[in-house]
């Protein structure tokens, strides 16, 4: 009969383990990035009352209680939010960010994440870095490229101001970043000073219609120098006093000058030949020196370019190569983790890659506090995916501005506790029923 006794108090502690994990699922409802968790039972130990020697076509043992055998995570994806910060990272799918503090890596789903700029060396602004980091300060892991250099001597808009030179420069703009392997991740830095190199133009097309009238035409145009100077090229056109048989003859004078037309950095002259149709044959136009960037002037081919022509309404235009340089407006965040930088000609390049981390068995993880998890030797080691050709993968959706709130439902929470707090009720109820048997039986046997 005390075995009743060992059942009860064993359900009594066991559902009051249950209670506990489901209290800690409502305390954490809006808890971001929050995993809920359940409590699975089991039976805790059995009595044979025949024996073996007796055969029996059912079973014939008594269970002698309950004990909690395990907490599973629930690592359904919870609701999405939006944030009003970029840095603020949810994942749509499988996998874990990996943080670190004190050369522990941790996992989690929470993005609550946030540049926090720091000077390496105090004083200098050329050693500000901004570090990605959670919102109690661990550093969020990943891939920094190394597409970019730092260079003493550039001028980053503030030398007049600040009198300190000195930027990163962007070295081989791209559009992606790889990540690696896993334990080559490390937590991402990037520098607040970081520049988009000037790329000066090299060939400038002009294109449209001069006509065939005697009267002098002008074309315009710009082209950047290796200064970061943008400059216009004008064309003057002005017809031949010597004609062809057939076709139209124009003699060209290509001018390089500073925007506002003060300084002329130079001239050179040359001939179009144009056919009886109005396509262009041939032209003779120089190299020209665009303060110290040459710059090849290109009129086309056929009718794909300048032309002369009587039947199409005058025009005039150019299309030209090169970029000027720009300074860092800001960071964005895309679908794959990859960062990119922004700069003030309008230019991009990826410049790292926030790692996405995947597990064999995510039920396997340890739960270190709060939402940080680490790995234990049933989740196996943190991994990335890979596609059919080897290439390194996310594996998810990175969702920039958005966070993941708590997997709890408040309703199925409710719901459990009512039903622990009935078991408990239970099982005191059988306590106080197998106290009430022994005395019953004490007071037969007087």
């Amino acid at each position: 009969m005390t075995q009743g006794y060992y059942a009860g108090i064993s359900g009594i502690q066991t559902h009051q383990y249950g209670l506990d994990v489901i209290s800690d699922n409502l305390a954490n409802i809006g808890t971001v990035g929050f995993k809920g968790a359940v409590a699975e039972f089991s039976d805790l130990l059995s009595k044979n009352m025949a024996g073996d020697t007796v055969k029996t076509p059912t079973s014939d043992d008594i269970g002698y209680g309950v004990n909690l055998q395990t907490t599973s995570y629930q690592l359904q994806q919870g609701e999405f939010s939006p944030s009003e910060r970029y840095s603020d990272l949810a994942i749509d799918g499988n996998g874990w960010f990996g943080v670190t503090a004190q050369d522990k890596t941790y996992f989690t789903r929470d993005g609550h994440f946030s540049f926090d700029v720091t000077q390496e060396v105090d004083g200098d602004i050329n050693s500000s870095a901004a570090r990605l980091v959670t919102a109690d300060g661990m550093y969020v892991t990943g891939t920094v490229l190394n597409n970019f250099a730092y260079d003493a001597t550039f001028d980053y808009g503030d030398l007049a101001s600040m009198k300190t030179s000195g930027a990163y420069v962007i070295t081989d703009p791209t559009g992606t970043a790889t990540l690696g392997t896993t334990d080559k991740q490390t937590s991402i830095a990037l520098p607040t000073r970081l520049a988009y190199p000037v790329v000066p133009t090299t060939k400038i097309n002009f294109m449209g219609n001069l006509g065939i009238d005697d009267v002098q035409r002008v074309m315009n145009g710009e082209a950047i120098n290796a200064l970061n100077e943008t400059n216009q090229i004008k064309l003057v056109f002005t017809k031949s006093a010597t004609q062809p048989t057939e076709g139209v003859s124009w003699d060209v004078t290509a001018s390089v000058m500073s925007k506002d037309g003060n300084t002329v950095y130079d001239t050179q002259n040359g001939q179009a030949l144009f056919d009886s149709n109005g396509a262009i044959l041939s032209f003779t136009i120089p190299t020209v020196d665009n303060n110290g960037s040459p710059v090849t002037i290109d009129f086309g081919k056929g009718y794909a370019g300048v032309i002369s022509n009587n039947g199409v309404a005058i025009s005039g235009g150019s299309q030209s190569d090169g970029y000027i340089g720009g300074n860092l407006t800001k960071y964005a965040i895309n679908t794959d983790g990859v960062i990119i930088a922004d700069f003030t000609n309008g230019r991009q390049s990826a410049i790292g890659r926030i790692a996405v981390y995947h597990f064999q068995n995510d039920q396997g993880l340890n739960r270190d506090g709060g939402t940080y998890f680490t790995e234990t030797s049933n989740s196996g080691k943190p991994m990335f995916w890979n596609d059919a050709n080897g290439n390194t993968i996310t594996g998810a959706v990175v969702k920039s501005g958005y966070l993941e709130a708590s997997n709890v439902r408040i309703e199925v929470g409710l719901t459990d506790m009512i039903v622990m707090q009935r078991a408990y009720q239970a099982n005191a109820k059988t306590i106080t029923t197998v106290d009430e048997m022994i005395q019953k039986a004490l007071q037969m046997h007087r």
